[in-house]
């Protein structure tokens, strides 16, 4: 990835409010807000009456630690927005989704054609993140959006912005959170370029691999065994959350473990540790480096000042 810069414009001086992000030198734009403030997004940003595309952003009813995003495009957004907000005359009122993204160019360039190209390719970049499930009853066909080669290298462009901005406005659906295949683990090696040593989580029925990835992701490294029963401490989220992974294909059973087929990421060390030994865990004074320091102790030693002695406690 490469370094941007970004601006953010808040309409009202919230940071939580409707948001315009663009990144500097570029014509696309990714306008954020509540599905409650359609009307006043549509009186202060008429160009969203134009061809785009839009994410419709939730939770899972029935699992809320899942997230949902459901993507479109229109020729108008600002009227398929309403559409999707009314629950009039049987039409989708989708309750469930509470936060918008929409996708415009400032120019009027954007046609639907483009428009359905980036949806497609949108839709199909949500597969990497099993935390993002995509409720789209059609998936987008190959020839979706059939553009000739300069319209799609322009419209390439606009996805790949298009993740950044939404990435910065909150929401990682679009970020990959599986990594490379499964290898021994014993082979696992750290070199200069590594953020960080490896992290070792092991007892009856698991053994896990964890390090830290440039980003400040807590990432089990593939090959790593999880314990295959879980306990009744087991938070909702990490159970559903496992059923997710077994589902997708990043753990897999291997007689009375379960193995991570591919690296995954988390967000913090504890729903790294509970997702591996299927109960509640304190991730930071569980991972442990070699030499029995636990990740706790390596990331206080890592912020100290160069020099500065560790207090005794």
């Amino acid at each position: 990835m490469k370094p941007r810069s970004i601006n953010i414009f808040l309409l009202d001086g919230d940071p939580n409010g409707i948001r315009v992000a663009q990144i500097s030198m570029s014509t696309i734009q990714a306008i954020a807000f509540r599905r409650n403030q359609l009307r006043r997004v549509r009186e202060a940003f008429p160009e969203i009456e134009r061809p785009g595309v839009y994410l419709l952003i939730g939770s899972d009813e029935n699992e809320p630690d899942r997230l949902i995003a459901y993507i479109g495009e229109s020729e108008g957004i600002g009227s398929r927005l309403y559409t999707h907000n009314s629950n009039d005359a049987g039409r989708d009122p989708k309750a469930y989704l509470t936060d918008t993204v929409v996708l415009i160019s400032k120019d009027e360039n954007l046609t639907k054609s483009h428009a359905r190209y980036v949806e497609a390719c949108l839709i199909r970049a949500v597969g990497g993140n099993p935390r993002w499930h995509v409720p789209n009853s059609k998936r987008p066909s190959e020839d979706a959006g059939k553009l000739p080669l300069p319209d799609r290298a322009a419209m390439e462009e606009f996805v790949d912005q298009t993740k950044t901005l939404v990435g910065a406005l909150g929401w990682d659906l679009f970020r990959e959170m599986r990594g490379r295949a499964a290898e021994p683990l014993e082979q696992l090696t750290t070199t200069a370029d590594d953020p960080s040593p490896v992290f070792l989580f092991r007892g009856e029925g698991f053994s896990a691999q964890m390090m830290i990835s440039q980003s400040g992701d807590f990432v089990v490294k593939a090959g790593s065994k999880a314990r295959a029963r879980t306990t009744p401490t087991i938070p909702k989220g990490t159970l559903a959350l496992r059923e997710t992974l077994l589902k997708s294909g990043v753990l897999r059973v291997d007689a009375s473990m379960l193995v991570f087929a591919s690296d995954y990421s988390f967000t913090s060390a504890s729903a790294a540790a509970a997702t591996v030994i299927g109960a509640s865990a304190n991730g930071r004074i569980l991972w442990k480096l070699a030499d029995g320091r636990c990740y706790a102790d390596w990331e206080a030693e890592g912020t100290l000042p160069q020099g500065e002695p560790v207090a005794n406690v």
